[in-house]
């Protein structure tokens, strides 16, 4: 598994949106923004049923992700990896309850387990600003 050095994990961990890019099945790519979490060396995002992401992924877990600020100094960290779609157990709850403490709106809207899946991100590639 790909390492992250301290300031790339900080970074990411301190950046609530990620772009996400997946492969839909003709072969184009489909960027979107999300917001994500970072946590123990992966990549964690919710997404609708049905969604374009959520198609994508199904049918190739290939996928891009850049956590990015443009600014006088710009910052990234750009990953290549595979999704893997978690819908129930102790890692979707886990994962999830990280969400509600992290970011406000997961916090006021909860996802239990059959309302939304959870895509984790094992990054085999990284390139990074740092």
């Amino acid at each position: 598994m790909i390492r992250f050095t301290k300031n790339e994990e900080e970074f990411m961990e301190k950046q609530d949106v990620a772009r996400i890019a997946t492969v839909s099945p003709k072969g184009w790519p489909q960027v979107t923004p999300v917001v994500h979490l970072y946590h123990d060396g992966r990549i964690y995002f919710i997404t609708d049923y049905g969604s374009r992401k959520h198609k994508n992924i199904e049918k190739n877990g290939k996928v891009g992700v850049a956590v990015d600020v443009y600014s006088r100094q710009p910052s990234s960290v750009i990953i290549q990896g595979t999704a893997e779609i978690i819908e129930h157990g102790k890692e979707f709850a886990d994962i999830e309850k990280l969400f509600e403490e992290r970011h406000a709106y997961y916090k006021a809207n909860p996802v239990k387990e059959g309302d939304a899946p959870l895509i984790k991100i094992t990054p085999v590639k990284k390139f990074s600003s740092f």
